[in-house]
């Protein structure tokens, strides 16, 4: 029959292992911590990029006017000549 003092110390180890797979646990939290972090960081950039693709666009909206521009000032190049014929 075992002791007290050994049912004691198995107890104890018991809850040592308890205790192991607590701070296991815990552990992948933190890597999922770390790995929630960045996916922040993902997000952030992918919202500066979707932010740099509208800048873009506007971009693209401003040489599509400039290129209007230049065929209506040609269109008025054109009408100056004619006139001055």
């Amino acid at each position: 029959m075992l002791s007290l003092i050994d049912t004691e110390l198995l107890k104890l180890s018991l809850i040592e292992t308890e205790l192991l797979k607590l701070s296991l646990i815990d552990t992948e939290l933190d890597k999922l911590s770390l790995i929630d972090t960045e996916l922040l960081k993902l997000s952030l950039i992918e919202t500066e990029l979707l932010r740099l693709s509208l800048i873009d666009t506007e971009l693209l909206k401003l040489s599509l006017m400039e290129t209007e521009l230049l065929k209506l000032s040609l269109m008025e190049t054109e009408l100056l000549k004619l006139s001055l014929m």
